[in-house]
């Protein structure tokens, strides 16, 4: 089992606050509305298993910063050309983003 004390501030896109059992995570990039990139794509498949395995969360408000949930969409000019491994890297943290999601199992 892993505590909050060890993972709250382990990630820089999102900041974690604990009440009587009620997570609120806000996902965030410099304290702004997340903007998707490297960094939440590789921390939020570990955020989210740390936080389905910490069995003192009974309940998980996610919430964004700043007046979006989510900046808008990067454009094909502003993604960068990627090679075969990095689409394989990109394909694994998104397979894990979403069953480390579907893993935490209190109220969302």
């Amino acid at each position: 089992m892993v505590t909050l004390d060890e993972y709250a501030n382990k990630y820089q896109s999102v900041r974690m606050e604990r009440r009587d059992g009620i997570l609120q995570i806000t996902l965030h990039t410099n304290g702004g509305s997340l903007q998707w990139g490297g960094t939440p794509h590789e921390e939020l498949p570990q955020a989210f298993h740390d936080i389905g395995s910490d069995l003192e969360n009974r309940v998980v408000i996610m919430t964004g910063s700043g007046d979006a949930f989510t900046g808008p969409p990067g454009t094909r000019e502003s993604r960068p050309k990627r090679s075969p491994s990095q689409w394989d890297k990109t394909y694994r943290e998104g397979k894990h983003l979403l069953m480390n999601l579907l893993d935490i199992e209190v109220p969302m």
